[in-house]
């Protein structure tokens, strides 16, 4: 006859489930933070201008270039020749009405 012995042997197995989630969830949070991070700075940097060229306090310059209105023409004409239409005359009587 054989003989099966079923003896613990060891400490006992201990499942650490909760553990493992909350490691799991940490991660997660923090590729989280990290892809926000990186969106912000990359929002600053096309859109916001955040990261533009340094410049040093009270040295910029800016160049506006106006051109002077032209001057109308000497002489009182101005160039402008606005032909009014002359009133039609209308000889013929209008269509009698029934």
């Amino acid at each position: 006859m054989s003989q099966v012995n079923v003896t613990g042997g060891g400490p006992p197995y201990r499942d650490d489930g909760a553990a493992a989630a909350g490691v799991s969830m940490m991660a997660v949070t923090l590729v989280l933070a990290v892809v926000i991070i990186l969106a912000v700075l990359a929002y600053g940097a096309f859109a916001a201008h955040w990261f533009g060229p340094a410049t040093t306090p009270g040295t910029s310059t800016t160049n506006v270039n106006v051109s002077a209105p032209a001057r109308p023409a000497t002489g009182g004409t101005s160039g402008v020749s606005i032909n009014a239409p002359s009133p039609a005359t209308n000889t013929s009587s209008p269509a009698a009405s029934r």
